[in-house]
């Protein structure tokens, strides 16, 4: 009777956490929401060079719609905001093409870690399982911006021959550069197509050719794309001929992915050794747990949770140590 009253007390615990968490996230991501789809119908207005899509007032107004939840999440996003002193979080989004600004993701993140840690702590009767659950949710979220930032970046870094070779054929065929950027990104795919979007808009909003590459350079942190956009500018300033330099370049892109991949299956043996070695402990310690639940309930006490801490501290130096080991910069 006893044990059929404590589980009724998790699960209405379990249940108020989910319902408190899930309502605060729900907040949080209709105000996003609301400000992205703003955002895109300002973006709509502008690009109707013709004048001739309607405008609604609430789009075109200065001041958002006076909301008390609203201007709540708005204060806690600048909040957490400021908390991004440097902005790498800031241009880490950017270049993740993550619509959200930097308070607004920190704002997402920790609120997902506490519940997710409230709701474990309640389901496994543990306070430590639960702040774990929570540095891991927070590690991830941390983590994510970057993942997909290199991810894009790699996409990107692909791209980028084929593009140069096409844009360099078309000028050599009588077209302007800009001509070719404009033809070239409608049959482009993302993320090269957004980012020359991107630099087209720029282009018609006033700003000069190179300047907006450069902004594209310096936005997606490609060491390729910058070469090739310092290249374009030093011929914009000096004169010659565009074609057999975009030509060059392409060549010297593919020689260099080549190299790149090579390296990429000569490391894969150790990548590989790291990501077995640091989940191999994790993976029998979930696998004993479901056997015999109660066998590693000593490592969670006294000086047996310091060492298990410790022994966790060690396994990430080490992963650390072989990834620095087998990313070798090309």
């Amino acid at each position: 009777m006893t044990l059929l009253v404590v589980t009724q007390v998790q699960m209405h615990a379990i249940l108020a956490a989910v319902l408190i968490g899930g309502g605060l996230s729900l907040a949080v991501v209709a105000f996003l929401m609301s400000k992205r789809n703003r955002q895109r119908s300002l973006a709509q207005i502008l690009d109707d060079t013709m004048g001739m899509a309607p405008v609604p007032v609430e789009v075109a107004s200065e001041a958002p719609p006076r909301n008390d939840s609203a201007a709540l999440t708005a204060r806690f996003s600048d909040a957490f905001g400021r908390l991004d002193t440097r902005g790498k979080l800031e241009q880490c989004l950017e270049r993740a093409d993550i619509p959200m600004r930097a308070g607004e993701y920190l704002l997402v993140a920790v609120v997902g870690a506490i519940v997710l840690g409230i709701a474990m702590s309640i389901m496994s009767g543990s306070p430590v399982i639960g702040v774990i659950v929570a540095g891991l949710t927070a590690l991830v979220a941390w983590k994510l911006p970057a993942r997909k930032s290199a991810k894009r970046a790699k996409v990107l870094q692909s791209q980028l021959p084929d593009a140069l070779s096409l844009m360099g054929a078309s000028v050599e065929g009588g077209q302007t550069f800009q001509r070719a950027i404009d033809m070239y990104r409608h049959d482009a795919r993302p993320p090269l197509s957004t980012e020359l979007d991107r630099v087209m808009a720029e282009v018609r909003l006033g700003s000069s050719l190179v300047v907006a590459l450069e902004n594209m350079a310096d936005r997606c942190g490609v060491d390729d794309l910058k070469w090739a956009v310092e290249a374009v500018r030093i011929q914009q300033s000096t004169g010659g001929r565009l074609g057999p330099i975009l030509h060059t370049l392409s060549t010297f892109m593919r020689t260099r992915q080549e190299v790149r991949r090579e390296v990429q299956t000569l490391s894969a043996e150790g990548r590989v050794s790291g990501y077995v070695l640091f989940g191999l402990p994790i993976f029998l310690a979930f696998a004993i747990t479901v056997e015999d639940p109660g066998y590693l309930d000593p490592m969670f006490h006294g000086t047996a949770l310091m060492v298990l801490i410790g022994a966790g501290v060690l396994m990430a130096i080490g992963y650390l140590i072989m990834r620095k080991m087998v990313n070798i910069p090309i």
